[in-house]
C-alpha cells in the first residue's frame, strides 16, 4: 500500500481518505470547508483553478498552494493520461518540497503561478519545467539553455535528484532515461536518515562535490555525471514547446466579436498598408493557414497556404474578407523548412534573437519568405496578434492597463511580394504538446529490462488517393530510438520518379540497407549512410500503456510532409486530430483524424521475427485517412473558378487512405 506524505505529523480525514496500490493515482475525499483533491487544491478545469503538468513524470512531490492554509499536497502521476500534475488557484504562490516520513524535508524552492498562466487551465494546462522549479530556489531567470547558466545548474541537480531516486527504485534504467519516478516510502525514510532539513539556500548553494556527498548520503552511490544531467534537462526542454502549432480562421462571422465566439482568434492576416480595413477596398490583403509541429529534437516544420489579392466589396468583417478571398484567389502553399527559430523553451518568445524571424517559403514567382518576426506563447495556449480581448484575458489584464510594452509580445510577420511589403498579424493555438515514451510501449536498446527491443523501427507507409487517377505512393520511414520519424527511402531514386513510375511512385525502404546504419541523421543535413536525402516528417506524440482506458499498448504519430522532393505528399498531414472549415459548406470541411500504432504483436514478438498484424488506425479503430489542406483549398477555388485546370489538378491531390507494412528488412532486435 503507497503512503501520501501529504501532512507531515497528523492522520486527519483527509489521510486517512488516501488509498492507491502498485502506483495507481490514489484518490480522495475532501474536507467538507473546501474541494481540495490530493493533488490540489481545486479540481482541474474548475473555476479559477490551474492544473500544471510535471515536464518530468514524478509522482510524489509534496507542495502547498498560497490559498490554501489547511491542506498539503502530493503531485501524482496518471497512467491513463502520461503525465505528472498538480493544481492551485489562479495567482498562488506554490511552494515544494520533498517530506520525510516525520519532520525533515527537502526544500525545494516556490514557484508564482502567474509565470506559469494567469489563467484557469482548463483544457491545456501550463508545463513546470525543471528550469521554472529551479528559478523558484535561485531567483534568477536562466539566460540560456547551457550547463554554465547558474539556475540551469540547479536545474540539472533536480534531475540528478530525480534519476537518482528512479535509479534507486528500479524505475529508470540509464542516467538519462525520462519514465515515471515514484517516491516511496523508503525513499523518504531515507530523508530522516540526514543530518537535518535541507533549505532551498542550501541545496542551491552546495559546491558540487558537497551535492554528491548528501545525495551520496540519502540515496546511497547513483552515479550521474553533469553530462548526463543536462542531457536531462536539455531534452526536457525540448518537449516542453513540442506540439502542433495552428491558426485559426476568421471566416464567415457578421460581427467582429462573433470571430472569437465562433473561431476564438483571427489566424493570420494582413494588408499592403499599416491599416487594414475590411472596408478598404483599395488595399491588397493577405490570409492563411498552415500547421507546424515541432519534434522532440527542438525543430519545427510544416506545410500551409495564403490567399493574396483584392476584394471588390466594402466589408465589415475580417472574416467577411477572408471568405470572399477563398473563392476568388488561388491559393498559394507555403512551407516551412526544418527551422529551430520557432517557441524558445525559455523565454517562450518567437525568435527570441529577433534576427532570422521563423520563414515559410511561399511557392510564387517574386514572392519572398513570409517571416513571423515576434510572438510569444502566453499560459502554455496562445501566441496573440494584438491586445485585443484574447491578449487581455491570457495575461490577465484591463484594456487600460496594456501599454506599449505589451506590443512586443503580439504575434507579428511580414513579407514582400513583387517589391510590396505585407504585413499583420498572427493568432494561433498550441496543440496536443508531446510527453515522455513509456519503456513498456517505446522499447529501444537502452531503455528496455526485456531482452528484445522495438525501435528504431523501420516501415513503408502507402498513401493512396481519394481520386483514383493519381498513383500511390509507397513511401519508407523510420522511427528511431528518441521517437522521432524521417523518410527512410532507398538510394538512387530518379528525381522524376512522380513523372515516370508505372502504378505505385517507390519510395520505399531499401530491402537490403534500409534497417542498417544510423537511425538518427545529422539534424541539419539529413543524410543516411548511404549519402541519400532523408526528411524530417513527425514525431511519436506519446504512449498508451496497457492500462490505458483508451486504445492500449499503442503510440500516436503525427507528421507532416513538406518538401517540394516530396511530390504528390508535399503538404500531407498525417494525425492531426483537426478539422479546418473550407466553407460555409460543413460537409468540405477537412479532417485529419488521430494515428495510432498497434504494438502488442511486436512487443510480444521475439528477437529475430517481424511479426505480423502490425497496423495503424484512428481512434475509432478505422482506416487512418490523411488530408493536403492546400490541395483541398484549391478544390474550393476550383469550384469557383472551374476554368483554372491547374487548381483542378492540385484538388485531386486532397487526401486519402494511408497504410502502414513493416519493412522487409525488419525484425525485432535481441537486446
Amino acid at each position: 500500500m503507497k503512503k501520501i506524505y501529504a501532512l507531515p505529523f497528523a492522520v486527519t480525514a483527509l489521510v486517512a481518505a488516501l488509498s492507491g496500490c502498485g502506483g495507481e493515482s490514489a484518490k480522495v475525499i475532501p474536507e467538507t470547508y473546501d474541494s481540495s483533491t490530493v493533488n490540489g487544491a481545486c479540481k482541474s478545469a474548475s473555476e479559477k483553478c490551474v492544473e500544471f503538468i510535471l515536464d518530468y513524470p514524478v509522482d510524489g512531490i509534496n507542495f502547498t498552494c498560497s490559498s490554501d492554509s489547511k491542506n498539503k499536497f502530493v503531485t501524482l502521476f496518471d497512467a491513463s493520461e502520461g503525465v505528472s500534475s498538480g493544481a492551485c488557484r489562479v495567482g498562488d504562490t506554490v511552494n515544494f518540497y520533498l517530506q520525510g516520513e516525520k519532520d525533515k524535508r527537502i526544500e525545494l524552492g516556490s514557484v508564482q503561478l502567474d509565470n506559469l498562466s494567469k489563467v484557469a487551465s482548463s483544457s491545456t494546462p501550463p508545463r513546470l519545467t525543471l528550469i521554472d522549479l529551479a528559478y523558484g530556489m535561485t531567483k534568477q531567470q536562466a539566460q540560456a539553455i547551457s550547463p554554465t547558466d547558474a539556475t540551469v545548474k540547479v536545474a540539472m541537480r533536480l534531475a540528478m535528484m530525480i534519476q537518482a531516486l528512479g535509479m534507486k527504485n528500479n524505475q529508470v534504467a540509464s542516467a538519462t532515461e525520462i519514465q515515471p519516478v515514484y517516491i516511496s516510502d523508503s525513499n523518504r525514510q531515507a530523508i530522516e536518515s540526514l543530518d537535518k532539513t535541507v533549505t532551498t539556500a542550501t541545496l542551491v548553494g552546495f559546491s558540487d562535490t558537497e551535492f554528491a556527498t548528501w545525495l551520496n548520503q540519502w540515496l546511497g552511490q547513483t552515479p550521474i555525471s553533469a553530462t548526463e544531467a543536462f542531457s536531462v534537462v536539455e531534452n526536457l526542454m525540448n518537449i516542453s514547446t513540442a506540439a502542433v502549432y495552428q491558426p485559426e480562421f476568421a471566416l464567415f462571422s457578421t460581427e467582429q466579436s462573433l470571430i472569437s465566439a465562433v473561431s476564438g482568434s483571427n489566424g493570420l492576416v494582413g494588408c499592403d498598408k499599416d491599416v487594414c480595413a475590411p472596408s478598404d477596398m483599395a488595399k491588397s490583403n493577405i490570409f492563411g493557414h498552415f500547421l507546424l509541429m515541432t519534434d522532440r529534437q527542438g525543430v519545427t516544420f510544416g506545410s500551409g497556404l495564403q490567399w493574396r489579392g483584392t476584394v471588390d466589396q466594402s466589408l465589415t468583417t475580417i472574416g467577411g474578407t477572408n471568405a470572399l478571398l477563398m473563392t476568388k484567389v488561388k491559393p498559394k502553399q507555403m512551407t516551412a523548412t526544418p527551422q529551430e527559430t520557432w517557441i524558445d523553451p525559455l523565454t517562450k518568445e518567437i525568435d527570441h534573437a529577433r534576427k532570422l524571424g521563423f520563414k515559410f517559403d511561399v511557392d510564387e514567382a517574386g514572392a519572398q519568405p513570409l517571416v513571423i518576426t515576434q510572438g510569444t506563447l502566453l499560459a502554455n495556449k496562445m501566441v496573440v496578434g494584438s491586445g485585443g480581448t484574447l491578449y487581455q484575458t491570457l495575461t490577465n489584464k484591463k484594456e487600460s492597463e496594456i501599454t506599449s510594452a505589451d506590443a512586443a509580445n503580439y504575434g507579428l510577420w511580414n513579407q514582400t511580394v513583387n517589391g510590396s511589403l505585407y504585413k499583420g498579424t498572427l493568432d494561433l493555438y498550441k496543440l496536443y504538446p508531446l510527453s515522455y515514451l513509456d519503456k513498456n510501449v517505446f522499447s529501444t536498446q537502452a531503455n528496455t529490462p526485456k531482452s528484445t527491443y522495438v525501435f528504431p523501427l523501420y516501415a513503408d507507409l502507402t498513401f493512396k488517393f481519394n481520386n483514383t487517377t493519381v498513383k500511390s505512393v509507397k513511401l519508407g520511414i523510420v522511427i528511431d530510438r528518441n521517437g522521432d520519424i524521417r523518410t527512410n527511402i532507398k538510394p538512387n531514386v530518379p528525381a522524376n520518379i512522380f513523372d515516370t513510375a508505372i502504378g505505385t511512385v517507390d519510395l520505399s525502404t531499401d530491402d537490403k540497407v534500409g534497417c542498417s546504419g544510423q537511425d538518427v541523421l545529422d539534424k541539419y543535413t539529413m543524410l543516411d549512410d548511404q549519402n541519400t536525402q532523408q526528411y524530417r516528417i513527425g514525431t511519436v506524440t506519446r504512449t498508451f500503456t496497457r492500462g490505458s482506458k483508451v486504445t492500449p499498448e499503442t503510440i500516436s504519430l503525427r507528421m507532416i510532409l513538406a518538401d517540394k522532393a516530396l511530390g504528390t505528399l508535399n503538404g500531407a498531414l498525417i494525425g492531426m486530430n483537426t478539422t479546418i472549415q473550407t466553407s460555409t459548406d460543413s460537409s468540405t470541411n477537412i479532417v485529419v483524424g488521430g494515428a495510432l500504432l498497434q504494438m502488442a504483436n511486436l512487443l510480444s514478438a521475439s528477437a529475430g521475427v517481424k511479426p505480423s498484424g502490425v497496423v495503424m488506425t484512428d481512434s475509432a479503430n478505422q482506416k487512418v485517412r490523411w488530408a493536403n489542406s492546400f490541395a483541398s483549398f484549391n478544390g474550393t477555388y476550383s469550384n469557383s473558378v472551374p476554368a483554372d485546370t491547374e487548381s483542378k489538378e492540385i484538388a485531386k491531390l486532397a487526401g486519402g487512405e494511408i497504410t502502414f507494412d513493416l519493412a522487409p528488412c525488419y525484425t525485432v532486435k535481441a537486446k
